[in-house]
């Protein structure tokens, strides 16, 4: 019953600490939480997606093509709340915190402490570490596709040890590892790795003759869902992401090879093309993408570089865990479970999607990475703690004090560093700003000939089409995406009088009835200037607005 209790409060922070003030932090709502509000507003009013395709499995979006899982559950959350920013990031709100819960229990299914009590208590250890923790804080409070694929990928894990007791759970785990595929594009290099590990450490448990009506059942289920999701990736679905953010849509390693083989006299002989080719180079960046996400400054100082995916000052992890950390490897390296060979598997295969994108290391892509890490650190911190009970009560005082003072100091620092920060250091990653200035757009009088929005910040097509809850038949007419960029994404320059683009000098000499928004280093201050929009919580200005009679 005490457990149950303890369990239960731990949840409900979980769920407190997800849905806190969720429509107002993160600051602004960002491009691709839009598009997944829109889609799921267009197939509610037409049964298509903005771009007219009916109920997809996948969508193209910004010629990206996003798993469509994660749109389906935002749906009915539009269907109930209205277009808004609740309805986008509640379900990965819920997700997250249902994780929480399911990380108890799938714990306790590895059975890697014998004793129920100690057994328990490691699971809520567990729990409760990545109930704060502010990887998973982070990405349970946006509308992330990732997170969503977490809950399903640790959701197939417990399903699975629970299958190896009641085999009918294998038909059940094998759906829970396919909806993760069908959610997010790392799953769908992660699970099969994942699911290939746990066939191998449980071949012993899994082909037995009392399982064959379970395994025959799982294949024919996995097997069909598996062919609707290799048939939804022929063509530009399976290949337009990675084409965009894989490693070889950087092409640094390419320079680098030719670099080094012109510094020798024969540039085109035999040896410089051995030791100085593009394969190398792009093998060497792999490994190097790969073991950053090991680094201490990704997990515990600076974490991912991308300001949309991290808060300032921090790393992925409490810097307050490393010790338990290693702590936590020691002690698992000296028990002879099977778990221990599952948990290392999932720790050494979690950021292969990641490393091969030429962003690296990325906490987007590696989230998964965070349920075996804490974990290991869980088995740390109860492991210390059972030695120091052994053997001197002034090494648990210690103890003790140590995590009773630090890791609340941590998780303080963080909530500032989140709530009180982060807003005013990367106000413009999160479009801060769009909101009040579409409001604002819609006060006015019109109709303008045109109205003219910078690109300068991520695809401002679809924040208008979210806020402005254009009607989605109409867009469907209007919208038509430019070619792809560089890194294979493309946009929507152009739908009703709405125009968007740098802001030229031209631009700004038009004559006419015309609204012109731009950034402050698009427009100079003047006279000449409407209105102007700041990011909320800080003083600088996100747009300014030229309006012409």
């Amino acid at each position: 019953m005490k457990t149950k209790i303890i369990l239960f409060l731990i949840v409900l922070s979980a769920l407190f600490l997800r849905v806190y003030q969720l429509d107002k932090y993160p600051a602004g709502l960002n491009a691709d939480e839009a598009a997944i509000g829109y889609n799921a507003y267009s197939l509610i009013k037409t049964g298509k997606d903005e771009f007219g395709h009916p109920w997809p499995i996948n969508f193209q979006s910004f010629n990206d093509f996003k798993p469509g899982l994660y749109f389906y559950l935002v749906l009915p959350m539009v269907k109930a709340f209205g277009l808004n920013e609740w309805a986008v990031r509640l379900p990965s709100a819920i997700l997250g915190t249902l994780t929480v819960l399911i990380l108890y229990y799938l714990v306790r299914q590895l059975t890697l402490i014998k004793t129920p009590n100690s057994a328990e208590a490691f699971s809520l250890i567990a729990s409760l570490l990545l109930a704060v923790s502010p990887w998973h804080i982070h990405f349970s409070r946006g509308g992330w596709e990732t997170n969503a694929a977490t809950f399903f990928i640790v959701l197939g894990a417990y399903l699975f040890f629970r299958a190896l007791k009641f085999p009918l759970y294998f038909v059940l785990c094998t759906l829970s590892f396919i909806f993760s595929m069908f959610t997010y594009h790392s799953a769908r290099v992660i699970v099969p790795f994942l699911v290939l590990g746990l066939l191998f450490f449980y071949r012993q448990e899994i082909f037995l003759k009392k399982n064959l009506k379970a395994i025959i059942g799982t294949v024919l289920v996995g097997g069909f869902f598996s062919l609707i999701l290799l048939i939804s990736m022929i063509g530009p679905a399976g290949v337009s992401r990675f084409s965009g953010v894989g490693i070889f849509a950087d092409l640094g390693p390419l320079w680098r090879s030719n670099e080094l083989r012109g510094e020798h006299l024969n540039p085109n002989g035999l040896f410089p093309r051995l030791i100085h080719n593009q394969y190398l180079e792009y093998g060497l960046r792999l490994i190097d993408n790969y073991l950053r996400h090991f680094s201490g400054e990704f997990l515990f100082v600076s974490g991912d570089e991308i300001q949309r995916n991290r808060v300032p000052g921090m790393g992925q992890f409490y810097l307050c865990l490393f010790p338990f950390l290693l702590f936590g490897v020691y002690f698992l390296l000296r028990n002879k479970s099977k778990a221990i060979s599952f948990i290392f598997w999932w720790i050494l295969v979690a950021p292969l999607a990641s490393a091969m994108t030429f962003q690296s290391p990325h906490a987007i892509r590696a989230l998964n990475l965070v349920i075996p890490l804490t974990i290991v650190v869980a088995y740390g911190i109860f492991n210390v703690w059972q030695s120091a009970k052994e053997k001197r009560k002034i090494i648990v005082i210690l103890l003790s004090c140590y995590l009773a003072i630090l890791l609340p100091v941590n998780f303080i620092y963080y909530l500032h560093q989140y709530y009180i920060q982060y807003p005013k250091v990367y106000p413009s990653a999160w479009e801060d700003g769009f909101k009040e200035l579409i409001s604002y757009v819609k006060t006015k009088n019109g109709p303008y000939d045109k109205i003219f929005v910078t690109n300068k910040y991520d695809q401002p097509y679809i924040l208008f089409a979210f806020y402005l809850k254009y009607p989605p038949g109409k867009f469907q007419t209007e919208a038509k995406l430019t070619p792809r960029d560089q890194y294979g994404f493309s946009t929507v320059a152009h739908f009703d009088n709405y125009y968007f683009g740098p802001i030229t000098k031209e631009i700004l000499e038009t004559k006419g009835r015309v609204l012109i928004i731009g950034t402050t280093e698009e427009i100079p201050d003047s006279g000449t200037i409407a209105n102007r929009i700041y990011f909320k919580d800080s003083q600088s200005e996100a747009f300014r607005v030229i309006e012409k009679q």
